[in-house]
This record gives C-alpha cells, structure tokens and sequence, in this order.
C-alpha cells in the first residue's frame, strides 16, 4: 500500500512537458533527456510520423492539427512546460515555410493562453540571426539578417514568441546540430565510406557546431533557472570551425582517407535549380536547393555561447572528434552505415 502511495504522489510531482516535433533528430533527444530528469512527457506528432525514434520510450502521443488554435488547446491544458522543437527546414514555397514555422507558432501561443502552462521553450536556429560580418561571432544583440526564407520564418516566430507569449518564454539558437538521429551530417558520413570530403565554393567556409547532448543539457538548464525566463540564446560549442575540420574528424572516426574535392559555387546552383524544377514533380524539397544554396554560401556562420555560460553556467562537454566518434559508432550501431 505504501509503495503505491509513493508511486501516485511521484506522479503528482512529475513535471508534465509537451514536445512538439518530439519524432525529429533533436525532439527525440530532448524527450529521452527529460524522461531522465523525471518528467512526464507528452509527444504531439502528426497521425503519418514516423515515430520508430520514440520506440519503447514511457511518452504518451498525442495528435492535434497544428493549424487549429482550439485543436491544440486540448492538448495543452493538462502540461506544465511546451518545447516547440516542430519545425520545416525544407519546404516548397515561401508561404509553406511560413505557415508552417510562423502560423503553428502562433496557434501553439493562442492555445496556451488560460492554461497552467509554466514556460514556453522554442527551438529556434541561428539561421534567425543570420550569419556573422566576419570572425567575431554574432552575439544575441546583433541586429538579425537572415538569408534565407526558412531563417526569415524563424526569426517572425521569435517574434511571436517575444509578442504574444502569455507566459515565460526561452528562445534557443543552434547552430548545426549533428548526433544520433540526424540524417543530414549522415550524408558526409556516407561520402567518406566511399573515400570523397566534398566542400563547397573555394573560399573558407567558417561555423559553429554543436553536439546533440550538448544542445539538450543547454535547453534543460535554460527551463530549470529562472534566468533563462524572456531570454534569447545561441546554443554551440565555443568554437570556430571550417567545414574541413568536420570532415577531418569524420576521416579519424571512420579510420578512412578522403579525397578533398572542391566543387564550384555555381555548380551548386545548378544542381538547385534542377531540384526546383523537379519539386513540381516530385512534392518534396531536395537538400540542395536554392534557399539551402544561399545559406551555404555565407562564409560566417559564427555564433557566441557567451550568454548561455554567463546566465546559465553551461559548459559544453563534448569535443568536435568525441562528438563526430559517438555519433559514428550510433551509425554503425543502428545499421545507418
């Protein structure tokens, strides 16, 4: 009797969180982090995901329509905390990306208000911000350009956030994020099994990296300290990369030599004009395309962590090579290589 009474008031004390996006390459991450601090975690996904990330997790799904206001209310009224990590990176045109990263924003907004709710995590990027004028890394204080239409959408959802927000809200800014469960780095994996290092354009290519445990334990520390309430924070590493230094690590996982091949910028924009013709056909964004061009030839993508480690004490844990090794050995674990 006294263990189910310890039990039942466990489960009163459990922080109950909302994911959105909770299947995708971070969301996955982030719901088996919370599950490890004791939350009670509630998965919000479309009825067609793939949820095979979640598989055997102790989560409850869940199904709205992120363009009702009243479908999400539902939804939201029992929970505590919502991460919106939902999001398009890729999308047909540039009313999709809005609807999708702006509009839902504002009905997961609308649909909170009235409720419990305590805070309001958004996963923003730092596409938002735009790339850096240079070597000196953008701080969350720099005036925001953005280059591309999914950057643009993000950045009008930050303001959504910081407008409308009926309660506390966080804002975090990563960079690219690799680790278990993403399928975009997988591809320079893949292209280094087969002895090929790929970059892009002829000039130096700086950015900012961050690992995926290293980006959870940062969105973690931002809910649990009331000093991350109302704040906006880039997520990273603390260091300055060039995409050949990624692909050095990789090479040093995988115990494989790859041939550097530097392929012109205009080729890359051949390759996307190609794949925007194809989308009519196909109903599906490539990876090359011209939105992704236009970010990939920006040489700064830099972004300081120097508000997170003042505010929020964070350290990353995880350097470029452990972070590149766990998440090929995941690879190879998962039958992914």
């Amino acid at each position: 009797m006294t263990k189910i009474l310890n039990n039942f008031l466990s489960m009163l004390m459990k922080k109950k969180a909302l994911v959105t996006g909770a299947n995708g390459f971070i969301g996955s991450n982030l719901v088996r982090a919370l599950l490890k601090k004791g939350y009670q975690i509630t998965c919000l996904v479309r009825r067609t995901s793939d949820i095979s990330s979640l598989e055997n997790l102790s989560v409850t799904f869940t199904y709205a329509d992120y363009h009702s206001a009243s479908s999400l209310k539902d939804t939201c009224t029992d929970q505590d905390i919502i991460f919106h990590v939902a999001g398009k990176v890729r999308e047909l045109t540039e009313k999709r990306y809005f609807d999708a990263n702006v509009e839902v924003t504002r009905n997961l907004i609308e649909a909170i208000k009235g409720t419990r709710i305590e805070k309001f995590v958004f996963l923003s990027t730092q596409a938002a911000a735009g790339p850096a004028d240079g070597l000196e890394p953008k701080t969350e204080t720099c005036v925001c350009n953005p280059v591309s239409y999914y950057g643009k959408s993000k950045l009008a959802a930050e303001e959504v956030v910081r407008e409308e927000c009926p309660v506390p809200w966080i804002i975090i800014r990563p960079p690219s994020v690799y680790g278990p469960y993403d399928r975009d780095f997988l591809q320079y994996f893949k292209l280094v099994k087969n002895h090929l290092a790929p970059l892009i354009g002829f000039k130096k290519k700086y950015l900012s990296l961050v690992y995926i445990e290293d980006l959870v334990r940062m969105i973690l520390l931002a809910v649990e300290s009331e000093r991350g309430h109302n704040e906006i924070f880039f997520a990273g590493d603390g260091n300055i990369y060039v995409l050949q230094d990624f692909m050095k690590a990789v090479e040093h996982a995988m115990a494989r030599k790859a041939l550097t091949v530097h392929i012109p910028i205009f080729l890359s924009y051949l390759l996307a004009l190609f794949n925007e013709g194809m989308k009519h056909f196909t109903k599906r964004q490539a990876i090359i395309n011209m939105q992704k061009v236009k970010e990939m030839k920006q040489c700064f993508w830099l972004c300081s962590i120097e508000k997170a480690q003042k505010l929020l004490n964070y350290q990353p844990q995880f350097s470029l090579q452990e972070g590149v090794s766990k998440t090929y050995t995941w690879y190879k674990e998962h039958k992914w290589l």
